[in-house]
């Protein structure tokens, strides 16, 4: 009973508790966005009458709305920059080639940002960046019944589509081609332990540490400044040794720390830069660039192709797609 005296109203977990299925099972049940077998689809059609379930009328017609538009939620406009850009400028024209126009919702309304642009029912599917290994804003898309993608990978696929950089390839690249460059350890920089929580790097940092596990190379977890981690990668490496210095963000400003230090003439210590080809000539030192800026348009057209066959092919199941990061020799 509520405080009211009412008794509260079921909801879609409700349902699934008590048919033993997902709550995605009963959205899908419910809008007809996937195939049930007939099994499942009846347990979930008792569960519904026997609690007296009204699904939201909005949410039961969203499938059937052509509105033309897609929702892009983004990461925090304060976070903007250029590499998000790419995604966006590219979402956006992959988009209109297709005749659909984008909505950007930011990722500070969370969860509650979801509810609100279904709500409207403006918006026919979904697009998801920069998801968390474990994310809020999962589930009312699940409730929503809309087909979406998300670019990034969460820890348990949520039964929608997937694209993104195969980031487990490119740890091990990386551990690849420090052992090429003779190295024997390996410091990563940008304090990556403290980002574990992000999908992008909990998976970078399990191809890293498994490749490096079965070489026997020393991998070092960096949390500190940019500007010194020229003099900490010294400072971890032993007389006639060598150590690579890698990380996902701050290339420039550790290239440029280098510089002023002198470590671009000091063979001890070789930066392997995850960073545009610009900077393929910049030092001696520089090992290897990965071409990275048009496998981030790639994903963006990607992403958006993926969410037009959803749309418009009768019976498509989501799948993962992951796309191989190439190297730009130095």
């Amino acid at each position: 009973m509520s405080s009211n005296g009412r008794s509260k109203a079921p909801t879609s977990q409700d349902v699934a508790r008590l048919a033993g299925v997902s709550q995605s099972t009963v959205s899908y049940v419910l809008t007809g966005s996937r195939p049930i077998s007939a099994a499942t689809r009846e347990r979930v059609e008792e569960a519904i009458a026997k609690l007296g379930y009204h699904p939201n009328s909005g949410a039961r017609t969203l499938r059937s709305r052509r509105s033309g538009v897609i929702g892009l939620m983004v990461p925090e406009a304060e976070s903007a920059d250029g590499v998000l850009m790419v995604f966006i400028g590219a979402i956006a024209r992959e988009a209109r080639r297709h005749g659909y126009d984008i909505l950007l919702v930011t990722a500070q309304e969370g969860a509650e940002g979801i509810h609100r642009v279904v709500r409207t029912g403006v918006c026919e599917a979904l697009i998801l960046m920069e998801l968390g290994r474990y994310d809020e804003r999962v589930a009312p898309v699940l409730e929503s019944g809309l087909p979406f993608v998300t670019i990034g990978k969460p820890e348990e696929f949520p039964q929608g589509s997937v694209v993104d950089l195969d980031f487990e390839m490119l740890g091990r690249m990386v551990v690849e081609r420090a052992l090429e460059e003779s190295c024997d350890r390996l410091l990563l920089f940008g304090d990556p332990g403290h980002k574990r929580a992000r999908n992008d790097v909990s998976r970078l940092l399990v191809g890293i540490e498994d490749a490096a596990a079965e070489a026997q190379l020393e991998v070092v977890l960096d949390g500190g400044p940019y500007a010194t981690v020229p003099e900490r990668a010294l400072q971890v490496t032993l007389p006639n040794d060598r150590t690579a210095l890698f990380g996902m963000s701050g290339v420039r400003q550790v290239l440029f720390a280098m510089a002023a230090t002198g470590a671009l003439v000091d063979e001890t210590r070789l930066l392997i830069a995850l960073s545009g080809a610009d900077l393929a000539d910049m030092s001696p030192l520089l090992a290897s660039v990965p071409q990275l800026d048009p496998r981030r348009v790639q994903i963006s057209e990607l992403a958006v192709q993926e969410l037009v066959r959803l749309l418009r092919t009768d019976g498509a199941v989501p799948r993962i797609t992951l796309v191989e990061p190439r190297w730009l020799e130095g």
